[in-house]
């Protein structure tokens, strides 16, 4: 392919829609080996891009850096004479900064009619369920790259798998040992299933399979993690606003299954290759921020005002949050089940965990 292309993808967030452009990078890598691949993202989420071994730089915009970053930014990407911009974002800003730079810009379809129709009024046009991910492709579309089935992915890095492991053999958390990751956090409330929910079908999970748990979330989510620690039977592991993102990234990619809402943290468990149970209330899966068939399996409920938003609300419109409280403890903790066993039963799934070094007490030490 010509080498002389150059591309720059624009997705500024968040943490889920980053990692959802990550197979469009790979398989534009695998199609252009020796083109400049770049990234646009806002500063707060390139650390999702670190270490992604298929992009060459990483340009940051500040949100908070005042009215000139916007032109610094289109100045800098404009001096890159980039032959190709895939805009995945296509906002007023990534107008703007794609504006007058020559390059060829492309980018996906919204589809805002068939959601918006769908959202407001319950009305159902969308011809096909076609997931986010691979609509991202259809910026590629032309230049010939094609979805290759390898899913989601991150990088991070060892010193955060190591800080990670550290944190376990500290906790007498053994490698023979599965793990059950809670993240029971949103940054909207109408995201948010129980914590009284999460707590029983974690109860249940680690009763049947021998689990430990441990909760993980950021800052604002270590009191909805409590919460639900103080509820479980089961002793856990609260690391809710202990870990930095990719941080978190390890211990998901440690773990055996995790269970959580419909946020950037069920990406990020897929993107490690671990075994998902989400919970979806107020969104559906035609929106295209459903997870990726493999590996995973979603806990919803049948209620005629689902959909009412796309990216969440702080309350339920109807009062009643029915999306949400409907759902029992115990189908999330059958699905999770189910998926374990399929996975490797009472065993580790094979291939998705990343190995905990192992603990060894002083006298082994010492022999």
């Amino acid at each position: 392919m010509d080498s002389n292309y150059k591309f720059l993808i624009i997705r500024f967030s968040s943490i889920g829609d980053v990692i959802l452009t990550t197979p469009l990078l790979r398989c534009l890598r695998e199609e252009y080996p020796t083109s400049q691949i770049d990234f646009l993202v806002k500063k707060e989420f390139a650390v999702v891009l670190a270490n992604n071994p298929h992009l060459n730089n990483i340009i940051t915009f500040d949100k908070n850096a005042g009215k000139g970053e916007l032109n610094r930014v289109r100045l800098v990407v404009k001096q890159n004479d980039y032959t190709h911009i895939l805009d995945i974002q296509k906002n007023i800003r990534s107008l703007f900064i794609s504006a007058g730079t020559g390059a060829f810009v492309t980018g996906f379809s919204k589809k805002l009619l068939a959601r918006d129709l769908l959202i407001r009024f319950g009305k159902n046009i969308y011809s096909e369920i076609k997931p986010v991910y691979l609509r991202y492709f259809e910026s590629a579309a032309a230049l010939g790259v094609e979805y290759d089935g390898k899913g989601t992915e991150v990088f991070p890095a060892v010193s955060e798998t190591e800080k990670v492991s550290e944190i376990l053999k500290q906790n007498k958390i053994i490698a023979e040992t599965p793990i059950l990751v809670i993240a029971p956090g949103a940054q909207w409330e109408n995201k948010r299933w129980p914590v009284e929910g999460y707590a029983t079908a974690s109860d249940t999970f680690c009763r049947q399979t021998g689990a430990f748990p441990v909760l993980i979330g950021g800052p604002g989510d270590v009191e909805i993690c409590s919460q639900v620690k103080d509820l479980m039977k089961t002793p856990s592991l609260n690391l809710a606003g202990k870990l930095s993102l990719m941080g978190s990234a390890s211990m998901l990619g440690m773990a055996n299954m995790v269970f959580t809402n419909d946020t950037g943290m069920l990406h990020m468990a897929q993107a490690m290759k671990t075994a998902v149970v989400a919970v979806y209330g107020p969104t559906t899966r035609e929106l295209g921020f459903f997870p990726l068939p493999e590996n995973s399996r979603v806990a919803e409920i049948d209620v005629s005002c689902r959909p009412c938003t796309q990216k969440g609300l702080h309350s339920c419109p109807k009062k009643h949050f029915r999306c949400m409280n409907d759902i029992k403890p115990e189908l999330v903790s059958n699905l999770a089940a189910e998926l374990f066993k399929m996975n490797a039963g009472m065993n580790f799934p094979s291939g998705s965990r990343i190995p905990i070094p192992e603990t060894h007490s002083e006298e082994e030490q010492q022999s």
